[in-house]
């Protein structure tokens, strides 16, 4: 598991918490009813299934199958959400404007914290199990992975010619510094495949 289970931790506890507090308000806005994700039924059977072995005992580590379960439960609450959040282009424009501007901050503090390393995380912090830090991530590798899914979503429109001529600057620029932030991590693992793709 590359996450750790404190790390997982938040994300298994925020998933409810938006599901109810976040869950109505979506609901109310939208009067055309609840739009279902192609993706849910399947992972509705996978999550039975899973259940039904970790009930039954039929499992070999009955833990570790309750903690992917609930994994796999918060998942799909959240696809639920983001379902009946994004359903029309001007949802999906904002999310990618969000990506886009997310990934340049992340990649320029990534950048900074680079080139001001002083051996400890975030400038304060020891590592007691080594790494290389990178941005927000103790293991560079996660960042190049991270640069790796948010370049295209400004790097594709740009290259075909899909973005109005006002915005082309911006956009350029929200995609050179995460592209020289992935160089930069010299993470071998990531640019090999960034090469060619």
């Amino acid at each position: 598991m590359a996450v750790s289970k404190i790390g997982l931790s938040p994300f298994l506890k925020l998933a409810p918490v938006c599901f109810f507090s976040f869950g109505p308000v979506l609901l109310s806005l939208r009067r055309k009813g609840n739009r279902a994700s192609a993706i849910l039924p399947p992972l509705l059977v996978f999550a039975a299934f899973v259940a039904f072995q970790w009930i039954s005992r039929l499992t070999a580590s009955p833990f570790a199958t309750r903690t992917q379960l609930q994994l796999l439960l918060a998942d799909i609450v959240l696809i639920f959400l983001a379902a009946q959040a994004f359903r029309t282009l001007q949802d999906w424009r904002g999310f990618f404007w969000f990506v886009m501007l997310f990934a340049f901050l992340v990649s320029g503090f990534g950048i900074l914290q680079h080139l001001t390393f002083n051996g400890k995380l975030y400038w304060f912090r020891e590592m007691r199990y080594g790494g290389i830090p990178f941005g927000p991530y103790v293991n560079r590798n996660h960042f190049a992975g991270f640069a790796e899914l948010a370049i295209p979503i400004s790097l594709v429109p740009l290259m075909l010619g899909k973005v109005r001529r006002e915005r082309r600057f911006i956009i350029s620029f929200f995609a050179l510094l995460p592209i020289g932030a992935l160089f930069l991590c010299a993470s071998a693992a990531e640019l090999s495949p960034s090469a060619s793709n």
